[in-house]
């Protein structure tokens, strides 16, 4: 079995100006190739499944699933010049605009087996027991079927 991250993204912190687009990108070609930081974890492989959590502003909650295309490597810092961190290329196969629909809302995590998890790290690349990672997969199935492409259906 594949083992499952939580990686996260605040809008304060990081602008993702291009949401939208990529929002529909997804929904479109059924997957988006980027990379995303996984700060100094070094456990993120390829073959990994990965889930992105909003958080800081409202509203908060899981709003991408995909699964890494590379094991983690280290990059240039994209918050301090000269402090480097590290990456890993994923492939999104959901992504959902919080700003503009339904997202797994962070509540929603604080219940039952979900509650097993600190779901409210700073930190990305943070692994989610498999106990969890399936209940997880539960309760993302009506999103995930929301935001995918017609071609992945």
């Amino acid at each position: 079995m594949h083992r499952t991250f939580l990686i996260t993204w605040n809008p304060r912190v990081y602008a993702w100006s291009d949401l939208r687009r990529d929002v529909a990108r997804v929904r479109r070609a059924g997957s988006l190739e980027t990379d995303w930081s996984c700060a100094r974890s070094k456990q993120v492989r390829r073959g990994d499944r990965i889930f992105l959590l909003r958080q800081g502003v409202e509203p908060r909650g899981i709003v991408a699933s995909g699964w890494a295309t590379s094991d983690w490597y280290e990059g240039p810092g994209w918050r301090r010049a000269g402090v480097p961190c590290n990456y890993f290329d994923v492939s999104l196969d959901v992504l959902l605009d919080a700003e503009g629909g339904a997202i797994l809302p962070r509540e929603a995590l604080s219940h039952g087996v979900l509650a097993r998890m600190y779901w409210d790290t700073q930190v990305s690349g943070t692994r989610i027991p498999d106990a969890v990672a399936r209940e997880l997969e539960k309760a993302w199935r009506p999103f995930a079927r929301r935001g995918r492409g017609r071609g992945t259906g």
